[in-house]
């Protein structure tokens, strides 16, 4: 069973090592200048991962498991609607060099994507339906 304090120890490990790796990253000459985006990044999807894991313990424990589908999936759906709005945000406020802003982006996407799918598989394979 994936328990709160279990979820806040792989999640502690998870963003502190993203934050080693986004230090590593930007210390390539073509990334320095996007280490404050790169935690920016880290941030919004450490909130955003918070919020799915909150929120997928309360409708996993619904007795209409389509509830919980469906915040999966309209999780996911904001996820990407989030992220291309803060891109493009930043490129027109910065309006970044070159598009190698996106590398860190991506990577930082990429590992809590993984770690949010681990993370809802748990939940919805190991929660009991509340009974009405």
């Amino acid at each position: 069973v994936f328990t709160s304090s279990a979820f806040f120890k792989y999640f502690t490990l998870v963003s502190l090592g993203t934050a080693v790796l986004l230090i590593a990253l930007c210390q390539w000459t073509l990334l320095q200048p996007y280490l404050i985006f790169s935690f920016i990044s880290l941030g919004l999807f450490m909130l955003l991962t918070l919020g799915m894991f909150f929120m997928g313990n309360i409708t996993a424990k619904s007795s209409n498991k389509g509830l919980f589908t469906a915040m999966v999936m309209g999780s996911t759906f904001g996820k990407i609607f989030l992220s291309l709005i803060v891109v493009i945000g930043y490129h027109q406020i910065e309006q970044p060099a070159s598009k190698i802003f996106l590398l860190p982006f991506f990577i930082v996407y990429l590992i809590f994507t993984i770690f949010e799918t681990y993370l809802m598989m748990q939940i919805g394979q190991h929660s009991k339906p509340i009974a009405k």
